[in-house]
C-alpha cells in the first residue's frame, strides 16, 4: 500500500502534466521526463487471448525525439497542427501499484478531447502505464506506455497522451 503523501505527489504530477499539455507548455511538460525516458504507443489489435502487439509501435520515442516533436509543434511546421489543436486532457483512476527504491509503477486512465480548426473533433481514450523515478526531490517519468482504446487511427497523431 502506497502512503498517502507519495500517492498525492504522483497524482499531482499527472494532473499538472495534463494542464501543461492543454496550455501547450510543452517545454515544461518535457521537464517531467527523465533524460533516459521512453514514450511508447504500441499498435493494438482486437485478438482473442493474451497476444502481444504485432509489429512496430506507432510511436517509440526517447527524450530527444520528444524534444524534436515539441520543437516541430512550436515551429508551426506541422501541417496536422496548423492551427494548433485545442485539447482537454482528463486523467483518472490513478493507481500506484508499487513504490520501491525511489521508483514507482503507476496506471491511469485518460480521456482527451481534441478540436482542430473549430470543427474537427476527436475523442481519445485509453490507459497509461508509467514508470516514475525520484530525481532531484521530484518524480520524473522514465517510461510511459500509452494504450489507446482504438485499433484504427483516424489520422496522424500529433498530440501527447
Amino acid at each position: 500500500m502506497t502512503d498517502w503523501n507519495t500517492y498525492r505527489e504522483i497524482e499531482d504530477l499527472l494532473f499538472r502534466e495534463a494542464h501543461l499539455l492543454d496550455e501547450r507548455r510543452f517545454h515544461e511538460w518535457l521537464d517531467l521526463f527523465a533524460d533516459d525516458a521512453i514514450y511508447i504507443l504500441p499498435l493494438r489489435e482486437n485478438l482473442q487471448g493474451d497476444v502481444p502487439p504485432a509489429g512496430h509501435p506507432v510511436i517509440k520515442d526517447d527524450k530527444d525525439m520528444l524534444r524534436a516533436r515539441v520543437h516541430a509543434l512550436h515551429s508551426g511546421h506541422t501541417n496536422a497542427e496548423t492551427p494548433p489543436s485545442m485539447t482537454c486532457h482528463m486523467v483518472a483512476n490513478v493507481v500506484v501499484d508499487e513504490v520501491s527504491q525511489g521508483e514507482a509503477a503507476v496506471r491511469s486512465a485518460f480521456m482527451i478531447r481534441q478540436v482542430r480548426k473549430q470543427h474537427d473533433e476527436a475523442w481519445w481514450t485509453g490507459r497509461r502505464h508509467d514508470a516514475l523515478r525520484l530525481e532531484s526531490g521530484g518524480w520524473k517519468i522514465f517510461r510511459r506506455e500509452v494504450l489507446l482504446d482504438a485499433t484504427i487511427l483516424p489520422r496522424g497523431i500529433h498530440i501527447f497522451f
